[in-house]
């Protein structure tokens, strides 16, 4: 938090940034601070330009940074996003804002390291993974709190918020079981909601092609300690091609009550998703179709002493309905509830900051495909005759301890958690430790080991269809993961290079014989595939009143990849389909006046092969994806009209199921402060 600077008959404090917290840089002191003299100094910063006295030897030129102290939760206590000891992506408000998307799926595609598997468009269904892994070793959490499904992975993005409900994201890249727990066996995504303009109504509508509209709304007030925010939004299309329409609809209500004791937060939301899906999980089925619907409700509780404690309470209910012949009985229903309670203390002292913490989930499901026999069965809610006849029900409990300590340009973290799930015995212990050494304030070493871990979805233990067959005996995916890089930023310029090594073992998959004759899947676990990797990224932001002021800030990124598995020539559905290569850039600018366009250009490059509907064995084929929008902001509108896949490429994210071609929207967006 500070540098200090050693004079004769006196000492210069200079503070390097600020944590937002009432009096944090004085209490790092351990000095009385005579408030007087802070004022001289303030009014001394404030001055813009310099201030020089008198004499030439004693002359004090003050410099001005732009600092980076957006607040990060990539670990058990908050963190300044420069402090942290990983590769962490921030996407901020504005960057939303700019970007040619209308959904988190096509939102996150844009980051080094991270891959999004379409099967439906604009956020229909979409599977997420990071530096390789599968959909299932994702960690998703809603302002903190955990949403993963545990029946898979396919439904962890089913979240009750749209992108113009979201304040910022923060993309963890690289194993977090120390901090988050299972599932975060590749990394974490957190998503922040809300909006920073108190009072304010926001509202939008789009059209575009295949019938595709969009309705939303987000209502922000703040009165007194108080703070709301509710957002209702629907977004629905006929589809691309024959049996790819979908609707969806998302209610999201938070709230916020501030103390001088403390705060809590309260949210709660309500998903609904109705989708063709073509060929989503069998080519030779193009007629299934899926319905999901997600409530969820959490509290939590924040304390403002000196020894900071924060429990949290959870519930998610999932329902799912799919249909393997679209309107043709019978359906598989499953509906997954997951409770949690969790509690994390932590405190800042001379030593460091110590932080401890406890978690309890509960994950249970019924469905009339996955788990253990039912003795009595239980109707299916909205449908006569039909019955959830299975059930299954798991409990993890973790605890966590964690310490971090800095030594003048040397910050180290180290941490553990132990757990221990109802399906297997004993407690294991997963540990890590994150290192960082600042050569000066803008460049940063930063070296990661970390021991991790993944429980085996429902599915993966229980599913069955013609086409797949679950195990119940599958053991739990570990991996060790190394990492090392650079980091530099300044207030135009940041970037990082980093590489990395992950030594997996029972990694979980699902695959197959290649034979054309052969068409069951089954999960498995491999014995061990490792990966090597490497990503870099560079971020230019011009600064105001400069020759390229009117560029926004232009970004590119590159991600590579490589396996090594013994897999003995099975095909593999999912951990062997990672993008090798991955290349994305952009640029954000203002034309003239009001007028800005934002272009973003991805190259994907996919490891492994398909079978295509005759059973033929087909290699992944890369591809380039162009998309724009162009848009007039005004104070209290913006206009847009935006297209994805400009070029209309050919391209397939998941073996054989055909993705959109060129698909041109625009739109509206009006904020208006309702209380002026």
């Amino acid at each position: 938090m500070m540098n200090q600077k050693k004079r004769t008959g006196n000492s210069l404090a200079t503070f390097r940034c600020w944590s937002r917290k009432n009096f944090a840089v004085f209490n790092s002191l351990h000095k009385i601070i005579k408030i007087c003299t802070l004022c001289i100094i303030y009014n001394i910063i404030a001055i813009p330009g310099r201030t020089q006295a008198q004499g030439s030897k004693d002359s004090l030129q003050i410099k001005s940074y732009e600092l980076d102290d957006v607040v990060i939760t990539a670990g058990r206590t908050p963190v300044e996003a420069q402090q942290a000891a990983r590769i962490v992506t921030v996407i901020t408000k504005s960057e939303i804002e700019w970007a040619p998307a209308q959904n988190l799926n096509d939102l996150l595609r844009y980051i080094a390291g991270v891959d999004i598997r379409q099967r439906g468009p604009l956020g229909a269904q979409a599977d997420i993974s990071i530096r390789g892994g599968t959909f299932d070793q994702t960690l998703i959490l809603l302002n903190g709190v955990n949403i993963t499904d545990p029946q898979t992975g396919h439904h962890n993005l089913n979240l009750p918020v749209d992108i113009e409900s979201i304040e910022r994201i923060e993309v963890l890249q690289g194993p977090a079981a120390k901090s988050f727990g299972p599932n975060a066996f590749n990394g974490a995504i957190n998503i922040i909601t809300g909006n920073n303009k108190s009072n304010h109504i926001i509202s939008s509508g789009m059209f575009g092609q295949y019938g595709l509209y969009k309705a939303g709304v987000n209502i922000s007030n703040n009165t007194g300690n108080f703070k709301h925010f509710i957002t209702l939004n629907r977004m629905s299309s006929d589809g691309y091609i024959k049996n790819t329409d979908f609707s969806g609809t998302n209610i999201f209500y938070q709230a916020g009550y501030a103390s001088k004791a403390g705060a809590f937060d309260f949210q709660t939301g309500y998903n609904k998703k109705n989708f063709g899906a073509n060929s989503f999980y069998s080519l030779k089925y193009p007629n299934q179709f899926e319905a999901t619907k997600t409530e969820f409700v959490s509290l939590k509780y924040q304390s403002k002493t000196v020894i900071k404690f924060a429990p949290t309470f959870y519930l998610r209910r999932h329902r799912d309905r799919f249909e393997l012949r679209r309107d043709t009985m019978p359906f598989n229903h499953h509906q997954t509830n997951t409770a949690g309670l969790n509690l994390n203390v932590w405190t800042t002292h001379r030593l460091g900051k110590t932080s401890l913490g406890i978690d309890f989930r509960n994950e249970h499901i019924v469905s009339n495909v996955l788990g253990n026999t039912l003795n009595v069965p239980i109707e299916v809610a909205g449908f006569d005759s039909v019955f959830y006849t299975k059930y299954y029900n798991r409990m993890n409990t973790s605890i966590y301890a964690e310490h971090s300590v800095s030594w003048k340009m040397l910050t180290v973290t180290a941490g553990a958690m132990a757990h221990h799930n109802s399906d297997l015995s004993g407690i294991r212990i997963y540990p890590g430790i994150d290192v960082s050494y600042r050569l000066n304030d803008h460049f940063k070493l930063f070296s990661s080991g970390n021991k991790t871990l993944r429980m085996p979805t429902f599915t993966d233990m229980f599913y069955k269809s013609p086409t797949q067959q679950g195990n119940p005996g599958l053991k739990p995916e570990e991996a060790i993961t190394l990492e090392g890089g650079m980091k530099y930023n300044n207030s135009f310029l940041k970037g990082y290079i980093s590489a990395f090594r992950r030594w997996g073992y029972n990694m979980i998959d699902w695959v197959k014989n290649p034979s054309p004759d052969s068409i069951i899947w089954r999960s498995m676990n491999h014995t061990q595939i490792n990966f090597t990797g490497m990503e870099c990224s560079l971020t230019l932001s011009p600064p105001k009143e400069s020759t390229f002021e009117r560029i926004q800030a232009i970004r590119i990124s590159y991600a590579f990849l490589q396996a090594d598995s013994n897999r003995n020539n099975m095909l593999s559905k999912y951990a062997l389909d990672y993008l090798m290569h991955q290349i994305t850039s952009s640029i954000d600018v203002r034309i003239a006046w009001k007028l800005n366009i934002s272009c973003r250009l991805t190259y994907h490059d996919r490891n492994s092969v398909y079978q295509d509907v005759k059973g033929q064995v087909v290699s992944y084929k890369s591809f380039w994806l162009t998309d724009a929008k162009l848009y007039w902001k005004d104070k209290h509108y913006t206009l847009f009209t935006e297209a994805s896949n400009i070029f209309n490429a050919h391209y397939f994210d998941f073996g054989g199921i055909i993705q959109p071609g060129a698909w041109f929207r625009g739109g509206i967006v009006v904020d208006l402060d309702y209380k002026k």
